[in-house]
């Protein structure tokens, strides 16, 4: 077999300093260990929370990295995903108080942790993981498999020296850059040893070669990633012939008489004229494979691919800046009473008014923002601004009887919010009963049982529950039984043409009437014409909000409307 292994002195420059990371939101459990391990001579870094860590991270050559499960913000397993994603070759370890079996399972199946340990902690036994991680750290990027791929598939020019890629290709228009991920090859190489995984890769290249035939040169990294290019510019073409590729490599091996499965992904980028940076490019391949690795289509790597990347994190490296710079601003979308036609609450939504990308779409920021655990500084800035602006608008006038905010799932996996709720309730001596929390099903079936505790701590607080976007994908009527709820909101989807959709009518129906023998209000969403606002009023519904009435407004114009009540006319 033949073909090229890229250079680089990275490597290298990494292993002189030992640098371990250290994350645990409580300071005496990051003391104790910093103390524990000090004899030992590692770099040693520590962090309290996701965001820290994701500081360090950047600015630092982290090998190993020991963090906590349970902390606020971003959660273990959240930033161990965070890591593989964007430092493949660091160690990680999660060191809990947890004994949870399934999720230790979950973390070591998925290859997010090399191991997981409980507390309370040995000092002995865990400076030895530490030791030992950081040994398996060192073989496996000077001693381990690499070597040996380097031994099995290195191609030798006429002077017997080994070739390395170059860092600039220069091609013409009619080429492509094909590259081929091998995504789990940490977990084989852990579960199944270094020759394993050297030989797994070699039988790999050999494939790949095989099905380039001869015609292009085939280089591989250190990390397992193969490149190749092929003249060849017509996207839908190699589109399938990379899907095709995909197929033919990821499958079950049998190597030494053991099955080892290997997890693929392939991703190509139409090149020009132009020379291009090499190890920029394929960076930006693997990267761009990796995000999309769940997913059963080829990446392409294309300019707006691009684009949407370079956008995507400017976004979150501003998150923060947004909100100390006041860019976040309330919206609120009027709910309207349908026995009298009061606007008699309204539901907080926010948005984002970039200093430089201008109105950045809620659905956008949100998304990026669940990814790498912003969310609950969003969230928290959110609860606060809407508490105030509850009591602000409550003293404006006496018909707004309830502000109804949106909590996200990754702040119910904390009870911060608990506190955050009952200081700013006390800040603005607002009567609890006038603020509704809006959670969605899916953040229910995340934890249901630890959820339903945190919401009843809610309800005791005096607070409204709210189960948003009900009938939206799986819905379970168990909820309205087991939660502490006070409102069910249904969905647009749910609501949408019940005015000539028989069944559907029926069931939002049965839902209402269901709803009010349990003393649960009901609220229709997405309201937009005329004819579906006087089914919902002649069945029974509660409230409605929707474009029928009024989209999300700033608050000076919630207060204009407020006014000039009431706001419909009810037949």
């Amino acid at each position: 077999m033949r073909y090229f292994m890229s250079g680089s002195n990275a490597a290298v420059t990494r292993l002189n300093k030992l640098e371990l990371l250290i994350v645990d939101d409580e300071p005496a459990v990051l003391s104790s260990i910093k103390r524990a391990i000090r004899p030992s001579g590692y770099v040693v870094h520590t962090a309290q929370n996701g965001k820290e860590a994701m500081k360090v991270l950047a600015n630092n050559n982290i090998a190993v990295v020991l963090t906590d499960h349970r902390m606020p913000g971003m959660t273990g397993a959240e930033l161990l995903k965070y890591i593989n994603q964007f430092y493949p070759q660091t160690i990680t370890l999660m060191l809990s108080g947890e004994s949870n079996f399934d999720m230790a399972v979950g973390l070591l199946n998925n290859g997010l942790a090399n191991k997981y340990l409980t507390k309370p902690w040995n000092a002995g036994q865990l400076i030895n993981e530490i030791d030992q991680a950081f040994e398996y750290f060192k073989g496996r990027r000077n001693h381990g498999w690499q070597r040996r791929i380097a031994e099995l598939t290195r191609q030798v020019d006429d002077a017997g020296e080994p070739q390395i890629a170059p860092n600039v290709v220069s091609i013409d228009a009619n080429a492509a850059l094909i590259a081929v991920k091998l995504v789990n090859m940490d977990d084989v190489s852990y579960s199944h040893g270094e020759d394993t995984m050297a030989a797994l890769v070699s039988e790999v290249g050999q494939l790949i070669e095989d099905a380039v035939d001869g015609n292009c040169h085939v280089r591989c990294d250190e990390f397992g990633l193969f490149s190749f290019q092929m003249r060849e510019t017509n996207e839908e073409e190699l589109e399938s012939w990379c899907a095709m590729l995909r197929r033919k490599l990821q499958r079950t091996y049998s190597i030494d008489k053991r099955a080892v499965y290997c997890q693929v992904g392939v991703g190509f980028r139409v090149l020009g004229k132009s020379p291009v940076d090499y190890n920029t490019l394929i960076k930006n391949l693997e990267l761009t494979i990796l995000r999309e690795m769940h997913s059963s289509h080829v990446s392409n790597l294309d300019d707006g691919t691009i684009e949407r990347y370079q956008r995507q994190q400017f976004i979150r490296a501003d998150v923060q800046n947004g909100l100390d710079n006041n860019q976040f601003k309330l919206a609120f979308q009027p709910k309207v009473t349908l026995k009298n036609g009061l606007v008699e609450g309204a539901e907080v939504l926010l948005r984002w008014q970039h200093h430089h990308l201008g109105w950045v779409p809620p659905a956008e920021f949100v998304r990026l923002a669940e990814l790498d655990g912003q969310i609950e500084a969003i969230g928290e800035w959110v609860l606060r601004q809407s508490v105030r602006s509850a009591s602000e608008l409550m003293r404006f006038s006496p018909d707004i009887k309830r502000i109804s905010m949106n909590v996200s799932a990754k702040q119910l996996q904390n009870h911060r919010i608990v506190q955050i709720l009952k200081d700013e309730i006390e800040r603005y001596s607002v009567d609890p009963a006038c603020l509704e929390l809006e959670i969605t099903e899916t953040a229910i079936a995340t934890n249901c049982d630890y959820v339903n505790g945190l919401l009843w701590q809610l309800k005791l607080l005096g607070v409204k529950i709210a189960i948003d976007d009900f009938g939206a994908g799986f819905t379970s009527m168990s909820y309205l039984a087991k939660l502490p709820v006070d409102v069910l909101k249904l969905d647009k989807s749910l609501v949408d043409n019940i005015d000539y959709e028989v069944n559907k009518r029926e069931l939002v129906k049965s839902l209402i009437e269901t709803c009010q023998r349990l003393n649960i209000e009901t609220i229709a969403e997405g309201v937009e014409t005329e004819q579906v606002l006087r089914i919902l009023q002649t069945i029974g519904c509660d409230q409605v909000q929707g474009f029928y009435f009024s989209k999300a407004v700033p608050r000076n114009e919630l207060e204009k409307v407020v006014i000039t009540q009431p706001f419909v006319s009810m037949m």
